[in-house]
Parts: structure tokens; sequence; C-alpha cells
């Protein structure tokens, strides 16, 4: 299976999908990036699944790792983090 690329990610899930799986990049608990981005942890926790699903990934890091892989996430030397391609 080819790479995908960030327009690919971009396509098959939602800014908030990947806006929580960066933040999972960055070592956050489900608790945590629910009360980040403002949602309750069963919604990040389907978010992420419907993420999973879309993207083929068969556990959690492997979804982080595709969308690293995609370019969707980049690493800020400034921050020392996970941040989303703009």
């Amino acid at each position: 299976m080819p790479a995908t690329s960030h327009t690919t990610i971009n396509g098959r899930i939602s800014d908030a999908q990947l806006e929580i799986i960066m933040y999972l990049a960055n070592g956050k608990q489900i608790d945590e990036i629910a009360a980040l981005t403002h949602r309750s942890k069963s919604n990040v926790n389907y978010q992420l699944g419907k993420a999973r699903r879309q993207l083929h990934a068969s556990t959690l890091p492997h979804l982080v790792s595709i969308a690293i892989g995609s370019g969707a996430l980049v690493w800020s030397r400034q921050t020392q983090e996970r941040s989303l391609r703009l």
C-alpha cells in the first residue's frame, strides 16, 4: 500500500480527528485530550476509533504513525512537540 499523503489524510479524517491524534502523538491521555478539546472522553474515543477505521490503522500507535508519515503532523523545534501542518 503506498504512503498516505497529507492531502489524502485531510480528505479522509476531520480536522477535529487530526487535532485529537496530534495530542495523542504528544503523549496526552484521553482525559487530557477531552479537556483540551472541550469534548467528552467517550467522544474522543469515538473520534479516534472512527479515524482508525478510515485510515485502516490497527492500533492507536499505528494511527499516530500514519498521521506523522503523511506529513499531517510535524515536529516543532520551538515547542518540542508535534503540531499540525498548516
